[in-house]
């Protein structure tokens, strides 16, 4: 986990903190395993990265040199955090103390120090972390302000149909007999990562990609009845 999320308190929409960014690069340190990347954010870092030079053609290609695979549950859901370099477990993409893609960053540093905590329901819940307290000086920002600019509704769409399906996705995974959980997580990281047109809108390939693999994974379900 994100070592900023360790020490975390709930907060509501009006609640305001103060809150300034000192560049010491200390929440992007001891993060192995620990910066999520979900389906929206390899589209976008692997689009940004492409579109400012960097050999990439596909979100495969970021997925191969920037994230790996960390098993959530037994049944082989999956999902893909970023790399991290040296003894300190710092942030493939932390340099000099920088985020170099930080014009393009994954969901969760780009809402630090807010987390934001979706339902089933759409709904979302927010916390704080209060991990680095040399953070919580300067400018006082409000939860709701803080959201509106950097949780947009293309954002809260994805996750309500993401974090939404996870658990039916996974119920699936588990009536599968071990036979099938290899085809079953191919069509798993295909159509949850690989599946996309860097130069189409993003949700709209999502949703058609997230309905293929409910489907399919029905299928494999009915068969093995």
């Amino acid at each position: 986990m994100m070592e900023g999320w360790g020490k975390t308190v709930g907060i509501t929409p009006s609640s305001r903190v103060r809150f300034r960014c000192q560049g010491c690069g200390k929440c992007c340190l001891r993060v192995k395993e620990g910066v999520p990347v979900d389906s929206q954010d390899v589209f976008r870092m692997t689009k940004y990265l492409r579109d400012h030079g960097e050999d990439i053609l596909c979100t495969d290609d970021f997925l191969a040199r920037y994230a790996e695979p960390v098993l959530l549950d037994e049944c082989g859901y999956f999902v893909y955090m970023l790399k991290t370099v040296g003894e300190e477990n710092a942030c493939i993409f932390l340099k000099d103390n920088r985020c170099t893609i930080h014009d393009e960053n994954p969901r969760a540093c780009r809402l630090y120090p807010f987390v934001v905590n979706p339902d089933p329901r759409g709904l979302h819940s927010y916390l704080l972390s209060r991990e680095y307290p040399h953070h919580f000086t300067g400018t006082v920002v409000q939860t709701k302000s803080w959201m509106k600019k950097r949780f947009p509704k293309e954002d809260r769409l994805f996750l309500k149909t993401d974090f939404g399906g996870a658990k039916d996705i996974a119920d699936l995974l588990r009536k599968l007999p071990e036979g099938k959980q290899t085809q079953a997580l191919l069509h798993f990281h295909r159509l949850k990562y690989s599946d996309f047109n860097l130069e189409h809108p993003f949700l709209e390939q999502y949703y058609r990609n997230h309905d293929k693999l409910v489907a399919i994974l029905n299928r494999m379900a009915e068969e093995n009845k």
